[in-house]
């Protein structure tokens, strides 16, 4: 008896090489993706992921302002008003008032310095001798003990001399001064050399000689500091006076000032 039954096969099916299937299909051309998914090609929205770098300028559409219409930019630079304008000659008071009262402060300014020249010539004059007379002279002179009489000599150059005093109610003296005080008098120079202590008014008999020949005049005025009376009154004259000036005009500038506003705000609202 003969056993028919084929043996198991292995391999391929008859007709076919070692392998003729068909391989695994993939997507041809595209190799296998792996992490996140590139980003769309340019031009195309994208959805989902957030956007970074600059800004795109010049793709903006034209903006247009409220109710559909353009945008219009601001005046920028020009001025702005509130409020009604005021007439300027309608406001009071005037402004011609601040010119006048800077003007009377110029004049008291003027004022004063003419008071202080005034003031340094009177005590030059005062203290100028009044009564000249020669060496080796003698003169009556009226003397008060008030005006405070003082002896005055002029000289080309330096002498030696002597002086006496006589006469009147009572027995006056003749004193040197310490320092040197010259008062001038045109082109004639004078330098005090003595002060009479006269004891009451009166006429008293005065002499002075030089021991050398000279030209030498001696004269008799009054003492400097008895004569500073002007003096000191020009110089208050030149400080208070112009001050004065200065100050009120300064005062009435800042009351026009305020004032002005205050009316110009007053016209402005209507009353």
């Amino acid at each position: 008896m003969t056993d028919d039954s084929q043996p198991p096969s292995y391999g391929p099916p008859p007709g076919q090489g070692p392998y003729q299937g068909q391989p695994p299909q993939y997507d041809q051309g595209q190799p296998p993706q792996y992490g996140p998914p590139p980003p769309p090609p340019y031009g195309q929205p994208q959805y989902g992921q957030p956007q970074y770098g600059q800004p795109q300028y010049g793709q903006q559409p034209y903006q247009t302002g409220p109710y559909g219409q353009p945008y219009q930019p601001g005046p920028f630079g020009q001025p702005q008003r509130f409020g009604p304008q005021v007439d300027p000659k309608l406001i009071r008071p005037r402004m011609r008032w601040i010119a006048v009262v800077w003007g009377l402060a110029l004049l008291c300014v003027l004022a004063g310095v003419g008071l202080f020249v005034g003031g340094v010539f009177n005590t030059v004059t005062a203290a100028a001798p009044s009564k000249t007379f020669a060496a080796g002279e003698s003169v009556t002179v009226p003397l008060d003990p008030a005006d405070k009489p003082a002896v005055y000599l002029s000289s080309t150059g330096q002498v030696h001399y002597t002086c006496r005093i006589d006469g009147g109610p009572g027995q006056a003296k003749l004193a040197k001064v310490s320092g040197t005080e010259t008062v001038s008098e045109g082109a004639t120079k004078w330098q005090l050399i003595l002060v009479v202590n006269a004891p009451a008014k009166g006429d008293y008999q005065l002499t002075c000689a030089t021991q050398e020949p000279s030209n030498a005049r001696f004269g008799v005025g009054r003492d400097l500091v008895a004569s500073a009376g002007g003096l000191v009154g020009g110089v208050a004259a030149l400080v208070v006076i112009p001050g004065l000036g200065v100050l009120a005009a300064i005062i009435t500038t800042i009351m026009v000032v305020t004032r002005r506003s205050s009316h110009r705000k007053r016209l402005a609202s209507g009353g």
